[in-house]
């Protein structure tokens, strides 16, 4: 047997550059003062430049990115800033190609800054399938839902003895069609809803809204959901509240599910309350059960889309008025979450800035 000792891995191989060269994500390496030191290939075929021509060119001249201050990303590929963000590459050819980039900064065993890294992922297949999606909320706005509604208002006329009198089992057959009609609409209503919140078609509008007022109209409108339940609706609000600034009817749909909600999962004779305070920068808003809670296993998909949870019970829905909530939190730049156990009800908070933000700020 030989005395020589096994040769480890890290001596007999370079592992750092195998990956650099191997990885399927493109990466740009360049030293302090911005000059490539390694370009792999799938970042040769990103940007059109062979490793050979790009080696030693100040970054810049190599890496067209349509977005941001130029004098930025020569700090991101020197490696005195880090950037996450999606952007637009011009390659070689003119064409326009765009990415999500990642950068880092490099630096030697004693910690000295030795240039920086960044990572690009080529978007379009993303960008293609969301085109896709497009498409097919298009589909489901026209192929979908206006023949359901031409239906539904067929049957309306016929309840209403348009085309003749008709007898009491006729009637119900045709009540209980329309009310599944109905159903049916209001489903499509909300996934259209929520797909255009998720794809960004649907993005607020916002103007100066009157809090209290906003709270009191809804409050109104499921007076009488509470009334069949015997539940008090009670609101809290703070006088002299300042205004809000958000898209109303986005407003109004986020209050409306959550005290919605509140109402079919609390028991009859019990309360549901609505509050409201400033909290600069920002409005907190409270929505309280007094219903069965929510299972830990559920809460860590409670905005998820399509997820339904074992609260619900017999009544499933699709799992789309949560997430559509959060959407619209998100949208605005606010956040939401929730406080329950099992047997003590929910309290569901969230906020809105109460100045604009940016609308994709948080979304997704």
């Amino acid at each position: 047997m030989s005395d020589t000792p096994p040769v480890s891995l890290s001596q007999s191989h370079d592992w750092s550059s195998f990956l650099i060269q191997k990885t399927p994500g493109a990466v740009i390496t360049a030293d302090h003062q911005g000059l490539i030191t390694e370009l792999n290939p799938a970042a040769e075929r990103l940007t059109g430049y062979s490793r050979g021509e790009a080696l030693g060119r100040p970054a810049l001249e190599v890496l067209h990115l349509q977005g941001g201050d130029p004098s930025t990303w020569n700090l991101v590929l020197k490696g005195h800033k880090e950037a996450t963000e999606e952007v637009t590459l011009r390659n070689r050819s003119g064409q326009e190609v765009p990415v999500m980039i990642s950068s880092f900064a490099l630096r030697d065993d004693n910690g000295t800054l030795r240039g920086g890294a960044i990572i690009i992922r080529d978007l379009t297949p993303v960008k293609r399938m969301e085109t896709e999606r497009r498409h097919l909320v298009n589909m489901f706005a026209h192929d979908l839902k206006t023949p359901v509604v031409g239906m539904a208002g067929l049957i309306r006329r016929m309840l209403q003895g348009k085309v003749g009198p008709l007898s009491d089992p006729q009637i119900n057959y045709l009540q209980t069609v329309f009310r599944e009609m109905d159903r049916l609409e209001k489903l499509i209503t909300r996934f259209l809803e929520f797909a255009r919140l998720d794809l960004r078609i649907l993005t607020p509008q916002p103007q100066a809204l009157d809090v209290a007022k906003e709270c009191r109209e809804v409050i109104t409108l499921l007076q009488p959901l509470a009334e069949d339940k015997d539940i008090t609706l009670e609101t809290r609000l703070v006088p002299e509240m300042p205004p809000l600034t958000a898209d109303p009817l986005l407003f109004r749909r986020v209050l409306e599910n959550l005290l919605e909600n509140a109402i079919k999962y609390s028991p009859a004779h019990s309360r549901v309350t609505l509050a409201a305070a400033a909290e600069d920068p920002a409005i907190r808003f409270t929505v309280q059960d007094q219903g069965p809670g929510i299972a830990p296993d559920d809460l860590a998909h409670l905005f998820e889309v399509f997820y339904r949870g074992a609260r619900e019970g017999d009544n499933r829905g699709f799992g789309l008025g949560l997430a559509t909530v959060k959407r619209i939190i998100d949208a605005h730049g606010g956040r939401i979450w929730v406080d329950t156990a099992p047997g003590r009800g929910c309290t569901f908070s969230f906020t809105f800035p109460l100045e604009p933000q940016n609308p994709l700020a948080n979304s997704r």
